[in-house]
């Protein structure tokens, strides 16, 4: 791995090397993998009518810390944090009051709570889940989404506008893939005046849906789900992808392609240790510290579609 200190361009200083704006870009002390400038200079030379973009939402379209500068709300957060219990019925308010406890718990709690069995941990993770699409079905909770939402601290990374902008002017198609909820993230790009562009794909959770669709450990599955929007990528030629994530199995999705498909993996990580930059660089060809805004994606998509391109 190696950090914007170096060039990529072993011959070249980091200011002549082609990748210098870019790289002044990136929040200090993000690393990068040694395929790094290899990948940027094949997207280059391709252009914005070959790719697609493949991104994930909770803390990657949105950030990690909040507005209040505690930890953003993820979709089911919002819900379980912020619904007006006093609306329900008596037995929906139980059931909520107890999902929003095993929400609130760490994993260690959870994990103790489950006899220290992680499989356990596991399966009451997955019924959770299940019980919450279960009750926020029956109790239509889509029309408590916006209210909710406006009590959230949750916050969209500064710079998506000109990121949507950029792929609504270009016509890039792009494919959402969330394990969160779908009301919800419309409305939370809406209210950040941030609206997806018009080649956008959702695959997410819907409230009023007590079937699950998308789950973190099911994303190597996800372009199953969606046959339009790989057959639009298909028909017109569309090769290479920019993925976005904020944990390694938001990269799963790629699986769904072929192997030979060129991929750049970009992984925001707010809170880096040593650890996590090597799980991180296993999967991302760069990774983003400091809660990196979007200028980094947008000066690369900018790269793309410039005709000085290098």
């Amino acid at each position: 791995a190696w950090a914007p200190g170096f060039s990529g361009y072993p011959h070249l200083p980091v200011a002549m090397s082609p990748l210098a704006p870019l790289m002044a870009a990136a929040p200090a002390g993000s690393r990068f993998s040694p395929s790094f400038p290899e990948l940027v200079q094949e997207l280059r030379k391709a252009g914005p009518q070959k790719l697609m973009v493949i991104t994930d939402f909770d803390q990657t379209l949105t950030s990690y810390f909040g507005t209040d500068g505690s930890p953003g709300d993820q979709c089911h957060d919002i819900i379980l944090r912020h619904l007006d219990l006093s609306q329900l019925p008596s037995e929906a308010r139980r059931g909520f009051a107890e999902l929003e406890q095993w929400n609130s718990m760490s994993d260690a709690e959870r994990l103790a709570r489950c006899d220290n069995d992680r499989a356990k941990k596991v399966a009451a993770s997955v019924a959770s889940f299940d019980t919450f699409h279960a009750l926020s079905a029956q109790h239509q909770l889509s029309r408590f989404a916006e209210s909710c939402v406006a009590k959230s601290n949750v916050r969209v990374r500064d710079g998506m506008k000109d990121t949507f902008g950029w792929l609504e002017r270009w016509e890039v198609p792009l494919l959402v893939v969330s394990a969160g909820l779908g009301e919800l993230l419309t409305s939370i790009l809406q209210g950040s005046g941030a609206e997806l562009p018009r080649r956008a794909t959702v695959l997410a959770n819907r409230l009023d849906e007590a079937a699950v669709s998308v789950t973190s450990s099911q994303k190597a599955h996800a372009l199953e789900l969606v046959p339009d929007f790989v057959n639009e990528v298909t028909s017109e030629g569309r090769t290479h992808v920019l993925l976005l994530g904020d944990k390694p199995s938001d990269c799963c999705p790629l699986q769904g392609l072929p192997k030979s498909t060129p991929a750049l993996k970009i992984g925001f990580l707010a809170e880096p240790t040593e650890e996590k930059f090597q799980e991180y660089l296993k999967v991302f060809d760069a990774v983003l510290v400091s809660d990196a805004t979007m200028d980094f994606v947008n000066c690369l998509l900018d790269s793309l579609s410039s005709t000085s391109m290098m």
